[in-house]
C-alpha cells in the first residue's frame, strides 16, 4: 500500500474538518462514506474522532462568550487556520509512525519516547514552539523539541 504524503494527509484532514464544520450533526457512517467516496480510502478511526472533536471544540469556542476567550483571542485569529493544519500534520505524522501495528502495542508501555517529525511553514513551527514552551512552563516535563530548523522540527514526547 503506498504511503500517503503529508500534503495528501493534510488535504484529507482539512476535508473532514470542513465536513464537520458544515454538518455538525452528520453521523459517523455518512462521514466515513463521504470520505471514502472522495478519496477512495478509509481513515484511521482515532484520527477521525480527533478531527471530529477538534471541529466540535472550534464550534463551542466560537459560540462561547468573547470574554471567556480574551487571553487567547489576540494571537489566535492570525494563526487559527495554520494552527489547525499544524495540529493535523502533527497528528498524522504521529499516527503514521505507529500505523504498522497499532493494536499490537501495549498502551501502558512505560518506557521510551515518541518522536514526531513536523514539516511545516516557519510560522506554524513558531506557533508550535510557543505551545511547547507553554506546556513546559505549566509543568509538562515529558514534551520537548529535539531538533529544529526553519522548515521542520522533531517533537519528543516521553512516556510518563
Amino acid at each position: 500500500m503506498p504511503r500517503t504524503s503529508q500534503e495528501q494527509t493534510q488535504e484529507r484532514h482539512a476535508y473532514l474538518l470542513e465536513l464537520f464544520r458544515q454538518q455538525p450533526d452528520i453521523n459517523t457512517k455518512e462521514a466515513l462514506e463521504s470520505f471514502k467516496s472522495k478519496f477512495g480510502a478509509a481513515i484511521n478511526m482515532k484520527t477521525f474522532n480527533q478531527l471530529r472533536e477538534q471541529a466540535e471544540e472550534e464550534a463551542e469556542s466560537s459560540a462561547s462568550p468573547p470574554e471567556a476567550e480574551e487571553p487567547e483571542s489576540a494571537p489566535e485569529p492570525a494563526s487559527d487556520d495554520p494552527a489547525a493544519r499544524l495540529k493535523a500534520a502533527a497528528v498524522s505524522e504521529g499516527l503514521n509512525g505507529a500505523a504498522g501495528a497499532p493494536s499490537k502495542k501495549p498502551k501502558a508501555k512505560g518506557t521510551g519516547s515518541k518522536n514526531i517529525f513536523v514539516d511545516a511553514p516557519k510560522e506554524n513551527l513558531t506557533f508550535l514552539e510557543g505551545i511547547v514552551q507553554q506546556l513546559q512552563e505549566a509543568g509538562a516535563t515529558n514534551v520537548r523539541i529535539d531538533h529544529s530548523t526553519d522548515r521542520w522540527l522533531v517533537l519528543v514526547v516521553d512516556a510518563k
